[in-house]
C-alpha cells in the first residue's frame, strides 16, 4: 500500500507560465515514479493573478494537477497555524510563505515539494523506501535526494548510514519530503548560528534556514538516498531581493575591518528562489 503523498511545486512571476504549461507538471510527477494523492501548484507573487489563475484552472481541466493554491489567500492561516506574524517574514516574505502554505495545506499525509527547477538525473521511486525509514524513526524529519552537484558532500558530511540511506543534519527546500502535520507546527522561531551559510541569511530567516534551525535545536536528522539524485536548473542569486542601503552599507563597513580569510564552503544546498518584484 502506497502511502498518500501530495506534490508541491510553486510558481511566481518568473516561471508561473512555464509551471502550468501544457506536459510540465506531468513530466515533473513522472520522474518520481510515485503514484501522488494530489499534484497541487501554489501560485505566489505573481504580477496578473487572474493570467496565472486561468492557465491553473486549464491545466486542472487537463488533468495534469488536481488543484492550484493562491499563496497570498492561504497565508493568514499557515502563519496561524506555524506561530507567525506576517511581519515575522520581512523582505524575505517570498522564501518562507509558499512552504508554510505547502505544509499546512498538504496535511494530512505526506508533502513531497519540489522547486520547478529540480529535475532528476534518472526518475526513481525513493520516495517508498523513505517512508518506511520515517514512519519508523521519529528522530529523522525529512528526507530528499542528492544534489548531484556534489554528490559527494552527502557521504562526508553524513553521520551513519541505514541501509541505503545516509543520514546527517541540515535541510534543502529545493526538494524535500516530510510527513507535513511536523512542520505545520510554531517550529519556525528557533535560531542556530548554522544558519548563517544559507544564501540570503543576512536578509532574514528564510524557510530553510528556519526549519534547519529547529531540527538542529531538537536533534532531528535528514535522509538521503544516494540512488537518487536531482539537478537544479536555475541561476543562483537571479532571484534574490536587493538588501536595503542600510544592509548594504553594513556589509561594506565589515568588509573593511574584516581581514581576508579563505571563503566558507557554499551550502550545498542553496538555491535560487522567488523574485520579489513587490521589494
Amino acid at each position: 500500500m502506497h502511502k498518500p503523498v501530495s506534490l508541491y511545486v510553486n510558481c511566481f512571476e518568473r516561471d508561473y507560465r512555464k509551471v502550468l504549461s501544457p506536459g510540465f507538471m506531468a513530466e515533473k510527477a513522472s520522474q518520481f515514479r510515485y503514484p501522488f494523492s494530489r499534484v497541487v501548484v501554489s501560485i505566489n507573487n505573481v504580477q496578473d493573478r487572474g493570467h496565472a489563475t486561468h492557465m491553473a484552472e486549464v491545466a486542472v481541466q487537463r488533468r495534469e494537477i488536481d488543484a492550484y493554491l493562491e499563496v497570498e489567500r492561504l497565508l493568514p492561516l499557515a502563519l496561524a497555524s506555524c506561530g507567525l506574524k506576517e511581519r515575522d517574514l520581512g523582505i524575505v516574505r517570498h522564501y518562507v510563505d509558499f512552504a508554510l502554505v505547502a505544509v499546512v495545506s498538504a496535511q494530512p499525509g505526506y508533502l513531497l515539494y519540489c522547486c520547478a527547477e529540480v529535475e532528476m538525473v534518472e526518475p526513481f521511486d525513493w520516495i517508498t523506501p523513505a517512508i518506511e525509514v520515517l514512519q519508523k524513526q521519529p528522530d529523522i524529519l525529512v528526507a530528499n535526494p542528492v544534489w548531484q552537484k556534489d554528490p559527494s558532500g552527502v557521504e562526508r558530511e553524513s553521520l551513519r548510514r541505514e541501509g541505503y540511506h545516509f543520514v546527517g543534519r541540515g535541510f534543502s527546500d529545493q526538494c524535500f519530503l516530510v510527513d507535513a502535520e511536523r512542520l505545520a507546527k510554531p517550529i519556525y522561531r528557533y535560531k542556530h548560528p548554522a544558519g548563517d551559510r544559507y544564501p540570503m541569511s543576512d536578509l532574514g530567516d528564510i524557510f530553510e534556514k528556519r526549519v534547519d534551525a529547529y531540527m538542529r535545536h531538537k536533534g532531528l536528522m535528514r535522509l538521503t538516498d544516494p540512488r537518487a539524485s536531482y539537478i537544479h536548473r536555475g541561476v543562483e542569486g537571479t532571484g534574490y531581493p536587493s538588501p536595503p542601503l542600510w544592509m548594504r552599507l553594513r556589509r561594506r563597513v565589515h568588509r573593511f575591518f574584516t581581514p581576508s580569510v579563505p571563503a566558507a564552503s557554499a551550502v550545498s544546498d542553496g538555491s535560487p528562489k522567488e523574485q520579489n518584484i513587490s521589494a
